[in-house]
């Protein structure tokens, strides 16, 4: 008999990558999905279709009913202001773990996608790690930790969690990276002045098949990433590379950067850039102990950045995108 998985966010970026993971290995997917997603992938996978959303804790409760695992992918990720981050990452996680503990056959697993913004950036250049107190830098970070917060509520009532924070991910299908990409194509890449960041960054493919091995991982906290620390001069060299482009280097002075998100925080926060976004930017590292990690991506497995980069640029590419 198959596993059930109940999946909110399935028609997203990361959502769309795991229904096709869980299906092909015999899954039987159940997505909460509004009536006004395009469920053009749910249906050709054969997934079942939950109608609703995070303030509808009564069909959570029904989509959850019998499901081996949750995977709670859903977040909102753009926004003005911080009531509606609030609603959808706060107060949305705890609709689903309302639900999940309400069902009458309750799930035995809930994962939950979290994010480095959650933890906030590396202290002294140093990992942070999990049981570190987190810094969050923006109204997204905060929220998604507030419902890591949730998610810890509902192991106290007996159900196992498995959280994964994720730093940038990228892949085919991506919209998040895909401004960076264009601007790289038209020979330009606009970046901090000094060093630059350094970070970690995640395939796309690889987190979903790490949020398919945390349905029987340990249950805890961990960050998921390729296991290599990208100077961002490396993550612009390898667009360039995949773009067969010599892009000019642009460094942008810190206070021209922190200038530029409050102004635009003044005018309501243009294409959602303002202080707080302005501050992650310029934070030197984003890193997080990678301590786990093998449990859900083994030695070996993590998409080199080259090659990750190079695959996402073929699929913009042959999808008009860039």
């Amino acid at each position: 008999m198959s596993r059930i998985a109940l999946i909110t966010g399935a028609t997203g970026f990361v959502g769309g990558h795991l229904v096709r993971r869980l299906a092909g290995a015999g899954w039987h997917v159940r997505a909460l999905v509004r009536a006004t997603s395009d469920t053009r992938l749910l249906d050709e996978v054969g997934a079942e279709r939950i109608v609703g959303d995070l303030d509808a804790t009564d069909a959570i409760r029904r989509g959850a009913d019998g499901a081996d695992t949750v995977f709670h992918l859903a977040a909102l990720t753009i926004a003005r202001g911080e009531a509606p981050f609030v609603r959808a990452n706060a107060q949305g996680t705890r609709n689903v773990v309302q639900g999940v503990l309400g069902a009458t056959r309750r799930p035995r697993r809930l994962v939950y996608l979290s994010s480095y913004a959650a933890c906030g950036p590396a202290r002294h250049g140093r990992p942070r790690g999990t049981d570190e107190t987190p810094e969050p830098l923006t109204a997204y970070g905060r929220t998604k930790l507030q419902g890591e917060a949730a998610v810890r509520e509902a192991e106290r009532d007996g159900l196992q969690a498995a959280i994964l924070r994720a730093p940038p991910v990228y892949g085919p299908g991506d919209t998040a990276l895909l401004p960076y990409f264009r601007l790289v194509k038209r020979r330009l890449a606009p970046a901090p002045a000094g060093p630059g960041p350094r970070t970690h960054m995640v395939f796309v493919e690889d987190l979903a098949a790490a949020l398919v091995r945390a349905a029987d991982a340990p249950p805890g906290t961990w960050a998921v990433a390729e296991p290599v620390e990208h100077p961002w001069s490396a993550v612009v060299g390898a667009i360039a590379g995949a773009l067969g482009t010599r892009p000019v280097r642009v460094p942008l002075p810190p206070a021209l950067v922190r200038g530029a998100g409050t102004v635009a925080g003044w005018m309501g926060g243009l294409g959602v850039f303002n202080r707080e976004k302005a501050e992650e930017m310029l934070a030197p590292a984003w890193l997080c102990d990678l301590a786990g990690l093998d449990a859900l991506l083994p030695p070996g497995t993590a998409t080199p950045l080259a090659e990750g980069i190079a695959r996402t640029a073929r699929w913009y590419q042959e999808h008009g995108w860039v």
